[in-house]
């Protein structure tokens, strides 16, 4: 039973980084940087993923130990975890902020920029967005993805952007 909620993670996996379009600027489904899977630190090149076997240095100068630990620039200290993903600019993508469970990860719940669409992501299904959104902080996501944030600040959202429920963004191409 383990072993096929596995490959179901997996497969929803693969699915929601092709519909996010993680790195829409260059096509690749995945950005060149690393990510913690099933307790394994992965590379991830050109779109390949291969086992990481030495420590990599990051472009903001965090560097990552090939067991998942991280040495930021300012000193701090912190471990990878099942889905943490971090582009080669040293951007992490944390497992927990994006709905993910275990080693499955999905904008669950949210709106996401889509080949110039607005999508309506509600527990992992995708639906044309047809109203104006308000999330939990009161940012306001609107059908043709202009966003007023909380603050009252203005914002267009460009494919691959998506914003969680509680009002978060993503940014694409991290």
């Amino acid at each position: 039973m383990k072993t096929r909620m596995k490959i179901l993670a997996l497969s929803i996996f693969s699915f929601a980084v092709c519909m996010t379009g993680f790195s829409a600027r260059d096509g690749q489904a995945f950005p060149d940087g690393v990510m913690m899977k099933e307790g394994k630190m992965m590379t991830m090149k050109d779109g390949k993923t291969m086992p990481m076997d030495k420590t990599m240095t990051m472009e903001n100068g965090c560097t990552v130990m090939a067991d998942g630990t991280c040495m930021m620039k300012d000193g701090t200290k912190m471990m990878m975890k099942d889905g943490d993903m971090m582009a080669m600019d040293g951007k992490m993508m944390k497992s927990d902020a994006m709905g993910m469970h275990g080693d499955m990860m999905a904008l669950k719940n949210g709106v996401i920029m889509k080949d110039g669409k607005m999508m309506a992501m509600k527990d992992g299904k995708s639906m044309m967005m047809d109203k104006t959104m308000t999330m939990e902080n009161g940012t306001k996501v609107m059908t043709d993805g202009s966003v007023t944030m909380k603050d009252g600040t203005k914002t267009k959202l460009k494919d691959g952007d998506m914003i969680h429920m509680d009002g978060k963004m993503m940014k694409s191409g991290m």
